[in-house]
């Protein structure tokens, strides 16, 4: 500050007449018919203080009360609403929440019971998939309420914004296979037999430390669930090259400078990999190559529930609160389907199989093996039934046992 020259305000944040009192001194000792800045810096000022008093005047008009829901302010319910679901979703979703709902409080300090401020608030955005996403979390926020509070749910009365979904799809095997073979550091190797052979989210791959591998599998941090999941030996090989004796704790990818792996990084890394295998096609990352797990497991004859399972995928079918697959089953079924094994299998004719009218019609009993394979997630039961049929279904005895036993639960 020059010599002569007026210190500005104190606390360009206070509202009280002290704060506009130093604010007109200060200005007052300069000539501000010289100084065209000052006098737009004064008036910004001003506004400022004046937009402050309102907003104090709209905030007494309407005061907060605890046994009111609808009279707090969105920003408290927002906090509420999270509060709750915290330790239920991961914080990466935790966090998305935060970045739809806050501005939403910011732009509606009271909570809307009305659709039409709702409405104006998604008609901001020019980006339908935006404003889309942004409904979706309302929907659930005002669900919220309407549960704890007994507050109107009025998003059912908003129609959500319609976007054009574009249909995702996988690689090929032969795609795949040119991917594995692009990889020219154990960094890259990593990250494509994570997402690729194991099927792991992004963020999934990226949280791995040196601690979560063991023999045979991994400890994997998902979306809802931090569970152990198998891990093929051909990548238990490549994460400890990486691992290079560090400590437990230490992440297994790093970044140039030493830090953990960023997500902006392995996108980045999977592109420059595709590209250098001649994959081209736009819109392919990180998540594509889960789709491919999925899809050429499914195509070549892993049973639906199986894949459901290595999927991790929170949202599950009835079927599913009954079978209960375990770690050495589905590393079996890794072993046998995984893209990687899939990939690296030369002279192995993986002839898709799908159950469909016509091959039913043409020999049924090619069908058999696979019909037993997915019978076998339904408990030991189905496994005694599958040993008692065989390869032909010639054991006429052992079936019949079977058969007892199971009319003989179902009389129960």
């Amino acid at each position: 500050m020059k010599k002569g020259q007026t210190p500005p305000p104190s606390s360009p944040h206070s509202t009280d007449s002290r704060y506009i009192e130093e604010v007109a001194e200060s200005y007052r000792l300069r000539d501000l018919r010289q100084s065209p800045p000052l006098t737009a810096e004064l008036r910004r000022v001003f506004d400022y203080l004046r937009q402050q008093a309102d907003d104090q005047l709209a905030d007494q008009s309407q005061p907060v009360s605890e046994t009111s829901p609808s009279l707090l302010g969105t920003k408290e319910l927002v906090g509420k609403f999270l509060a709750a679901k915290r330790g239920s979703i991961s914080e990466a979703s935790l966090a998305s929440y935060g970045y739809a709902l806050f501005p939403f409080a910011k732009y509606c300090p009271i909570l809307p019971l009305k659709p039409e401020p709702i409405e104006a608030y998604l008609a901001r955005y020019e980006s339908k998939q935006t404003a889309h996403d942004i409904h979706a979390k309302l929907g659930l926020f005002y669900r919220f309420l309407h549960e704890r509070c007994g507050l109107p749910n009025v998003i059912e009365l908003i129609a959500r914004p319609r976007v054009k979904r574009q249909r995702k799809s996988g690689l090929t095997l032969e795609a795949a296979k040119a991917l594995l073979e692009a990889c020219r550091t154990d960094r890259e190797s990593g990250l494509i037999h994570l997402y690729l052979g194991h099927g792991l989210r992004r963020e999934e791959a990226l949280r791995l430390n040196i601690g979560h591998i063991s023999d045979g599998q991994m400890f994997v941090t998902g979306k809802t669930a931090n569970e152990p999941m198998p891990l093929l030996p051909e990548t238990g090989e490549v994460l400890l090259r990486l691992a290079g004796g560090r400590k437990p704790g230490e992440p297994i990818f790093l970044s140039q400078w030493g830090k953990r792996l960023s997500h902006q990084m392995a996108n980045a890394a999977v592109k420059t990999i595709m590209t250098r295998a001649g994959i081209n096609r736009p819109g392919v990352n990180c998540h594509t190559l889960r789709h491919t797990f999925a899809t050429l497991m499914t195509e070549y004859g892993l049973d639906e529930i199986s894949c459901r399972r290595l999927m991790r995928h929170a949202d599950s079918s009835m079927t599913e609160r009954y079978v209960h697959l375990d770690l050495t089953t589905l590393s079996r079924k890794l072993g046998q389907y995984s893209p990687l094994r899939l990939a690296n299998s030369p002279g192995v004719n993986w002839s898709k199989t799908s159950i469909s009218s016509n091959s039913l019609q043409h020999d049924p009993a090619q069908l058999l093996p696979r019909l037993l394979d997915q019978l076998e997630a339904l408990g030991e039961t189905a496994k005694q039934l599958k040993q008692a049929l065989g390869s032909n279904g010639h054991q006429a005895a052992a079936v019949a046992e079977v058969k007892e036993y199971l009319e003989h639960q179902a009389s129960k």
